[in-house]
């Protein structure tokens, strides 16, 4: 009987990270690392720049020369131009290795550039043009990208900005997911909350916490609960 291949284990998000998205309070910096940290901010310029320039000069180039420069045609999802449907099929393959959602971001960002006259748009950095581009709409990305640049919006203050436009007009953001997707997400959930390890964290975090926090903290808990318990139903519906 062949002994099935355990899966390799999902290695934790990195540490910096998980701070960074929950809002760390600026690191208090030595004058030797602050200026290790200026010298690492404008290295990383230089990078995105760099970044920016090429993906932004191929994807002029895919306009001019696949689509005859024309954005209409290059914005077409249904677009059936030999070259295009080509170069996307060996995307992310031995001959072209940059991926799929690369090509497509290159081309949706020169094709969008050529439509719209707005020098707000055109003078944002490609980096926040990407979150707005599921906006679809020339007037809608112009306007959101005045909004963006107004208040100098991070790039995840851009996403929760543009997900909240896509609610209001009856157009929530695509939910890309599958079973495989469902269950490694739940079992990250399940293994990093109930570890005895965590459970005992719980359990000192009860003691120190202030009871409004402890509340709140239980009321997501239950809510979390609901929504679980609401997938599991869906599941198991019988058609």
């Amino acid at each position: 009987m062949a002994t099935k291949t355990p899966s390799p284990a999902r290695r934790p998000r990195p540490h910096a990270i998980v701070l960074a998205e929950h809002g760390e309070a600026p690191v208090k910096l030595t004058p030797r690392e602050k200026v290790l940290l200026e010298q690492a901010l404008r290295r990383g310029e230089d990078l995105r720049e760099q970044v920016e320039a090429t993906v932004t000069a191929y994807g002029r180039w895919l306009l001019e020369g696949v689509f005859g420069n024309d954005p209409s045609a290059a914005l077409d999802d249904k677009s059936g131009n030999p070259v295009w449907r080509e170069l996307v099929r060996r995307a992310g393959g031995p001959t072209l290795r940059i991926g799929r959602r690369m090509l497509y971001v290159a081309l949706q960002l020169a094709a969008r550039d050529k439509r719209i006259a707005d020098t707000t748009w055109r003078g944002l950095d490609a980096g926040r043009k990407e979150l707005l581009l599921p906006l679809g709409d020339d007037a809608r990305l112009r306007d959101a990208a005045q909004h963006v640049s107004k208040f100098n919006l991070t790039q995840a203050s851009t996403r929760q900005y543009v997900s909240g436009l896509l609610e209001s007009s009856g157009r929530p953001r695509a939910v890309r997911l599958t079973v495989p997707r469902l269950v490694g997400q739940v079992k990250k959930l399940r293994a990093s909350l109930g570890s005895p390890a965590a459970l005992r964290k719980v359990e000192q975090l009860r003691e120190v916490a202030e009871p409004r926090d402890r509340d709140k903290a239980a009321e997501e808990v239950d809510q979390l609960r609901k929504v679980l318990g609401k997938i599991a139903k869906a599941l198991r519906a019988k058609r």
